[in-house]
């Protein structure tokens, strides 16, 4: 009952060929932090015309950080160019001021 395990010991002389695959490159793309002027107007132009917004729209659409985005989104609430349609502590959910 319950003696030691015996593993099969690898045979002498022939080792397994082990076959190496290549390596894919993954390329980062970086986000910024400091966000261009040019960048900033595009975002002011085209956020008023979108259905509703969130962070992350803005985030991942203009490569910015994801708390740069939040900041922008409140900035352009407090000028009333947007407003909080749904909003809890992580998430706010944005529709342009003329809407509904």
């Amino acid at each position: 009952m319950g003696g030691a395990k015996k593993t099969p010991a690898p045979a002498k002389g022939k080792e397994p060929a082990k076959k190496e695959a290549p390596k894919k490159e993954i390329q980062k793309t970086s986000t910024t932090s400091v966000v261009d002027p040019k960048i900033m107007d595009q975002i002011k132009r085209e956020v008023p015309r979108m259905k509703f917004v969130t962070p992350y729209q803005v985030y991942s659409k203009y490569n910015i950080k994801y708390s740069v985005s939040k900041d922008i989104l409140e900035s352009m609430r407090q000028e009333g160019s947007l407003k909080v349609i749904r909003g809890t502590r992580r998430l706010d959910i944005y529709v342009p001021s003329g809407a509904r």
